[in-house]
């Protein structure tokens, strides 16, 4: 499961990078693509960060980096 979540993190990061740089270019160029970039680039991650969220919420799977944190503090509160 560790190897799914880094490909997808992985395919998730290029495809962010690929629409900046489709952006860029169509707004250097004047292309008359670059609202429907502009607006892929915004709706793109929100879409991506829903089904990230819907996911973990249907498995149940709490291991996230909030979880971690909270089990930093509280080794720094024990040894206190």
């Amino acid at each position: 499961m560790d190897k799914v979540r880094r490909i997808t993190a992985l395919l998730t990061v290029v495809v962010i990078i690929g629409l900046i740089i489709g952006t860029i270019v169509c707004a250097v160029t004047g292309s008359r693509y670059f609202f429907g970039m502009l607006f892929l680039m915004i709706v793109v991650p929100v879409v991506l960060w829903v089904f990230m969220w819907f996911t973990r919420l249907v498995t149940g799977d709490e291991n996230t980096d909030n979880t971690e944190s909270k089990g930093i503090e509280d080794e720094k509160q024990e040894t206190k």
